[in-house]
């Protein structure tokens, strides 16, 4: 900590001294009384302003005539001694007063400048002829061995002592932090409301801390300042610099950055500390909202809106402070001292101006409260009609409960646009030209980007109205088919028998046909029906037998109404069989499918009928049936051609029985 300290106040000297020698030179000795329009080239010597010249002499300017005394005055510096230094003598002409030293005609003095000065020529003359000769032998007496020894000897004594200032710095505040630490738990209580604990005595055992730092640097600064303002004015090549904007610019800048990350830092602890203790203040500080009996607003619900108005207030206050801070940091340097001014109306200004018209708009505000009352309350009888019609304690004839909630929603948007269309005069700058044409834009905008959603709007009220479903009905749009799990005034959301979830424009919907398969199953029961085709050589009434025994044993199918069986054709090698059920579950209908056709095959099986379309111009000889082995008898083999009319031939009598031949 002590090496830092120390490279730091090292680093701010080096940049001190390292800007001084771009400052202005800015001392002023004698003005004349002039009239203010008139303006003056300075006669400046060791940035010392000596006296102003206004007129004209013959062809040189004012400017020209300064130029070149200045430069001649250097000269005598240069080249002069206190030793041989001669003092300035005026020798007088018709025209001129001229000032002399050692043979050079520094300056000549003409009748305008007396007139400009309100004073005679030669008084003018005797008078700036002193000024110089005791500012040159002022400047020589800086330049002299003497004197710079001297002002070494000082400087160097007050480098000694501003190193001891920093060592007795060193030596004593870190006893001071050490002191303030012992304090934490003995002098230093925590801040407390009632037997809570707000702030810890460590918080302010640290801000103690980081206060005695601040001071340290405080004293460090100063020293630093007051050391180069003392001793750059010893030397004369460094005491025309203007040194005390610049240092006062930076001596304030580093305790405004400071004293900026400080309460930075401070801030983001507070806070933090603040949300950290919010837990521990659940039934203490922080307790629910109740109306009579009832929890209106529980207690975690006020510590996360604690906690967020927290972060909230943390985000302004450190918006507050960079915006403070880059204020006074500009307002620190003349150069950037406008740009503060400036910075400060950017902020004020629409501050203010947001401020007035507040005051201006509260004549509104009670108009646009008392619609937005009167618009709520509406809204709160509305809704409660719709409830009860769609509870069906409310009926009107050809008015179906399931109607309550699209046309509460429909008659809301109504009444909110009325009221919205009634409150717009009132709002501010809705007369202004910005506001219309941002209005016609928006609702250009709204009229060609939206025809598919108000297309699609239009389709959900009418599907609406059309009841040809509901919530839960198991239906085939188009080529999609599953079970309604939502639908709004812009789409339909089917899911399907996988759990895929399909939405479905209104649009398209109504545009689709639509088969509801649950809309008469509540009533009737929806009919399934599947297909089988049976050879000629089945007794159609035993394949009737099975079908119906099939779909007795199957789960989720209706007793009554019974099932039935329908053939639809006599084909050339077999016929349709179509069993029809009765189900009161359409949602289940794969599941009932898959049932079914499990039972039918095992009725089938189990009475030794085949499932297939015999071509009897097929040859099957030594194939196997079809049929499970299970449900084969014990032995069985195929059989082969049986060709009678061979055997007679021979005189062989004609055998039956499995396996004979």
């Amino acid at each position: 900590m002590k090496s830092i300290y120390r490279i730091f106040v090292a680093s701010l000297s080096i940049v001190l001294l390292s800007g001084l020698s771009h400052a202005q030179q800015d001392t002023v000795a004698i003005v004349e009384q002039v009239p203010q329009q008139i303006v003056g080239s300075p006669i400046v010597l060791d940035g010392d302003t000596l006296l102003f010249i206004y007129a004209h002499l013959g062809p040189f300017s004012p400017q020209q005539r300064a130029a070149a005394t200045n430069e001649k005055l250097r000269g005598i510096v240069r080249a002069k001694s206190v030793e041989t230094f001669d003092t300035a003598r005026v020798v007088e002409t018709l025209s001129s007063s001229n000032i002399v030293i050692d043979s050079v005609v520094v300056m000549a003095l003409t009748r305008d400048d007396a007139l400009l000065a309100g004073r005679t020529r030669q008084e003018l003359a005797a008078e700036y002829a002193t000024l110089l000769t005791r500012q040159l032998y002022t400047s020589l007496e800086r330049y002299s061995t003497r004197s710079l020894i001297v002002n070494g000897g000082i400087a160097l004594g007050l480098l000694v002592l501003l190193a001891l200032a920093f060592w007795a710095l060193t030596m004593i505040f870190p006893r001071l932090y050490a002191v303030l630490e012992k304090w934490e738990k003995r002098i230093i209580p925590p801040i407390r409301f009632r037997s809570i604990e707000l702030i810890s005595a460590d918080s302010i055992t640290s801000a103690a801390i980081i206060l005695a730092k601040g001071i340290r640097l405080a004293i460090s600064l100063a020293l630093i300042y007051a050391f180069l303002t003392y001793v750059l004015e010893l030397f004369p090549w460094t005491r025309t610099w203007d040194i005390s904007p610049i240092l006062g610019g930076v001596l304030v800048w580093v305790l405004v950055t400071v004293a900026a990350i400080s309460l930075f830092k401070g801030i983001n602890a507070t806070f933090r500390t603040l949300r950290n203790r919010i837990p521990a203040w659940k039934g203490t500080l922080i307790k629910p909202v109740r109306l009579k009996s009832a929890e209106i607003v529980s207690v975690d619900r006020i510590a996360e809106i604690t906690n967020g108005v927290s972060r909230g207030v943390q985000f302004v206050a450190l918006l507050v402070l960079a915006y403070l801070y880059v204020t006074i940091a500009f307002r620190s340097f003349e150069f950037t001292r406008t740009w503060s001014a400036t910075l400060f109306d950017y902020v004020t200004t629409p501050l203010w101006t947001a401020l007035m018209a507040f005051v201006d708009f509260l004549p509104n505000i009670f108009t646009i409260g008392i619609i937005a009352f009167v618009t709520f309350n509406l809204l709160k009888l509305i809704r409660l009609l719709f409830t009860e019609i769609g509870r069906g304690t409310v009926s009107f004839p050809g008015f179906y409960p399931e109607w309550a909630g699209p046309t509460y929603k429909i008659v809301r948007f109504l009444v909110l646009i009325f009221a919205t269309i009634v409150i717009f005069p009132y709002l501010p700058g809705s007369d202004s030209p910005f506001f219309q044409g941002i209005s016609i834009f928006v609702g250009v905008l709204f009229s060609l980007g939206s025809s598919s959603a108000i297309a699609n709007v239009v389709a959900g009220v009418v599907i609406t109205y059309m009841r040809p479903f509901k919530i839960g009905d198991r239906v085939k749009i188009a080529d999609t088919m599953g079970d309604i799990v939502e639908k709004t005034l812009l789409v339909t959301r089917i899911r399907t028998t996988k759990n895929v979830d399909i939405t479905i424009p209104n649009s398209m919907v109504l545009g689709s046909h639509i088969i509801n398969y649950s809309s008469s199953a509540r009533e009737m029961g929806l009919i399934l029906h599947t297909t089988v085709t049976i050879g000629y050589d089945a007794p159609w009434k035993k394949v009737h037998e099975l079908l119906i025994s099939a779909a007795k044993d199957s789960e989720y199918i209706l007793k009554v109404p019974k099932p039935f069986v329908v053939q639809t054709s006599l084909g050339d090698f077999y016929v349709s069989y179509q069993l029809n059920v009765f189900t009161s579950s359409p949602n289940l209908m794969e599941q009932i499918y898959s049932d079914l056709h499990a039972r039918i095959q095992d009725k089938f099986n189990e009475a030794g009928v085949e499932i297939m379309s015999p071509h009897y111009g097929a040859m099957r000889d030594g194939n196997r049936t079809t049929i499970p082995e299970d449900h084969l008898p014990k032995g069985y083999e195929p059989q082969g051609f049986r060709i009678a009319p061979l055997g007679n031939l021979f005189g062989e009598k004609k055998k039956t029985g499995p396996g004979k031949k």
